[in-house]
């Protein structure tokens, strides 16, 4: 299993466990993209979750609705981004490619969720660990 780290500017750091097995392609895509760096943007419309633009090219697969901790592809051609869900509130309209999941505090992840609604964008870096 790929070992990845996602941290937030104004602070925050999570483990990202892939769900590799069941998303084969997408997480694939996803590692061929590290290391990245990205706004992270809130997306108050689908609930709690915020996104960052990653055009990855992979069709649907493992397509499930999120729940707290969750990651998530939007592969529609016009959109392409991976999407953090970080509470209960969510109202993803439609099932996403579901790739994997932050480890960590989801009371932080609220957090930094709510700090990027309130305040506005904030960069995430995403690296392979060392």
């Amino acid at each position: 299993m790929s070992k990845i780290i996602m941290e937030f500017e104004k602070g925050g750091v999570f483990e990202v466990c892939l769900y590799e097995d069941v998303a084969p392609k997408t997480c694939k895509a996803f590692m061929e993209k590290l290391p990245y760096e990205a706004d992270a943007l809130q997306a108050r419309f689908a609930g709690e979750e915020f996104f960052y633009k990653m055009p990855l090219e992979v069709g649907a697969e493992n397509q499930k609705h999120p729940v707290a901790g969750s990651i998530a592809y939007n592969a529609d051609r016009n959109w392409q981004a991976i999407c953090i869900y970080y509470g209960p509130k969510i109202k993803a309209a439609n099932p996403f490619n579901l790739i994997g999941e932050l480890k960590g505090d989801l009371k932080e992840l609220q957090k930094i969720g709510e700090r990027i609604w309130k305040e506005g964008k904030e960069t995430v870096k995403i690296k392979a660990a060392d």
